[in-house]
């Protein structure tokens, strides 16, 4: 099961993403309201906050990746990605968010059982954080993909 905190992260950006634009019979027309306001008038845009969901999720997969290659590495500590509470945190803020604050950041979690080589990684948790990775990637993919697809329907592109 995903993490709360990724969900809620997921889900928020769902929330600001479907919020901001409202389609009305094949035509676009945007929607303002207050939450749009306050929150996303302090970044770029809202393709900016995907591209960072986007670059957390590839940095995790290659976390991943090492994890599973030191697998029976002797004294190796598994190492994960803080993303998802950097992101909650920005949003939360009454301050402008800068992208730079909500990058991704590799940590050590030190919360599993280590074996006895010294060693804490276990296969089958890494294969559901990459399962979980991948679900996560391809929200991030196709909220990109929605958000191109309404900006060639407002410029009539085809």
């Amino acid at each position: 099961m995903l993490k709360i905190t990724a969900l809620k992260c997921l889900a928020r950006l769902l929330l600001i993403f479907f919020e901001q634009t409202r389609f009305v019979q094949g035509s676009c027309f945007a929607v303002t309201n207050r939450y749009w306001e306050t929150k996303m008038s302090k970044t770029n845009s809202i393709v900016d906050l995907i591209e960072a969901g986007i670059r957390a999720e590839n940095l995790r997969q290659k976390a991943i990746a090492n994890n599973i290659a030191n697998l029976e590495t002797p004294g190796y500590r598994r190492i994960d990605v803080k993303f998802e509470e950097l992101f909650m945190k920005a949003l939360d803020s009454t301050e402008t968010i800068d992208l730079s604050e909500i990058e991704p950041q590799l940590h050590q979690p030190k919360q599993t059982p280590v074996k006895s080589n010294g060693n804490d990684v276990n296969f089958e948790t890494e294969v559901g954080e990459m399962v979980k990775n991948t679900l996560r990637h391809k929200a991030y993919i196709r909220l990109l993909s929605k958000k191109f697809k309404q900006m060639e329907l407002a410029m009539e592109v085809k």
